[in-house]
């Protein structure tokens, strides 16, 4: 008997492109065609209130699970599950990269969500390296906030308040993000 290959697609764009809405389309129809899934979020998203689904800015929803770690995903992974799904990854650091590897030995079909650069630009763990070793890169872009143009990047344009302990956003914080305090930004609009 062959044993079945895993493959990995990461979903990946500025704030706003709808990375969360693509996954939530993919899975859906993964049920429809009776596979098993599975999705994970980052406990600290709480955008939308504290209950397991994932909630595209569009307004589609999907049954998830939250999780505080990285590795907190394998030990609630079923035998059964065909797709998995993890959005919003940046939130899950570089200890995600082994737990996707040892999905992926496992045969699991996985597909990410997750900004691949911050609000500066800067390349944001462990996003690039997942798409490095992804089968399928999908990159969306978003709607500039100020010309309409195609956008690659997100800005912070508000305050951000973070933890006394450590640099991250204040979860509580997190619940209220909008575009009072970031915005998608072409290019040219990034700059301004």
């Amino acid at each position: 008997m062959k044993r079945r290959l895993g493959y990995l697609e990461v979903i990946a764009g500025p704030m706003y492109c709808g990375k969360t809405e693509e996954l939530i389309r993919q899975v859906k129809r993964a049920t429809i065609g009776k596979k098993k899934v599975q999705v994970f979020k980052p406990a600290i998203d709480l955008r939308y209130g504290r209950d397991k689904k994932l909630y595209s800015h569009a307004g589609h929803t999907f049954d998830s699970e939250m999780v505080k770690s990285a590795k907190d995903i394998l030990p609630l992974v079923d035998k059964k599950t065909d797709i998995i799904g993890i959005d919003e990854a940046q939130h899950l650091g570089e200890e995600l990269v082994e737990v996707v590897e040892t999905l992926l030995s496992r045969g699991k079909q996985v597909i990410i969500t997750g900004l691949a650069l911050t609000f500066d630009r800067k390349p944001f763990t462990p996003i690039p390296t997942l798409m490095a070793i992804a089968d399928r890169v999908t990159k969306l872009s978003a709607i500039c906030m100020l010309c309409g143009e195609e956008a690659v990047y997100h800005k912070r344009v508000g305050a951000v308040h973070t933890t006394a302990s450590s640099l991250e956003p204040d979860p509580a914080f997190i619940a209220k993000l909008d575009d009072a305090v970031f915005q998608a930004r072409c290019r040219r609009c990034w700059e301004k």
